[in-house]
């Protein structure tokens, strides 16, 4: 297999990295192996409101069609770039609708950019809408995504999955040891 390198940085003066706060609890599909041959992203918080922004890289473990990412991998990203920008903005949710566009093919082996934000709030729903774009903007794939508000109790059953630790809403810095 042919090791891959990858960047990921900001794209902005104002892009802050950051690691999203359920990140300690679960081993994420899309951003659980930052090394491996799947997929390997990095978020970062900007100055604008409700927003997560994210560089992303499709490796060949995300295959689906020759040389193209895979649509249940585009839609993974699209659901936790929508999920990590409620998450980093002090929602405790989970995820009930996902709506996806495949509005082109989305190369393997590139770098990308991700954008997720916030529409609108309705008591405990939230709405959302991300985006896999190129470097130039131009967009790959979108999404729409319904999350739900935990309560204390259905949080209090998540934290016992997760070994009591805290699900807590502050976003954490990257890792020392990453780079």
């Amino acid at each position: 297999m042919t090791q891959h390198k990858t960047t990921l940085g900001p794209l902005g003066e104002d892009w802050q990295e950051i690691r999203l706060p359920f990140a300690e609890v679960i081993r994420s599909f899309v951003s659980g192996e930052p090394d491996g041959d799947r997929i390997r992203v990095r978020y970062y918080k900007t100055r604008e409101k409700d927003v997560l922004m994210g560089r992303i890289w499709f490796g060949p473990g995300a295959e689906g069609p020759p040389g193209h990412t895979h649509g249940g991998a585009q839609a993974a990203a699209i659901d936790e770039i929508c999920g990590g920008a409620v998450w980093a903005h002090g929602y405790k949710v989970v995820a009930l609708n996902l709506e996806t566009d495949f509005v082109t093919f989305v190369p393997l082996n590139t770098e990308l950019v991700l954008h997720g934000s916030i529409s609108k709030r309705e008591g405990r729903k939230i709405f959302t809408e991300g985006r896999i774009e190129d470097l130039s903007g131009r967009i790959l794939a979108r999404g729409r995504v319904l999350f739900i508000e935990l309560d204390e109790e259905q949080l209090a059953k998540l934290q016992g999955f997760a070994g009591g630790l805290d699900l807590g809403t502050k976003v954490l810095p990257p890792r020392q040891d990453e780079p």
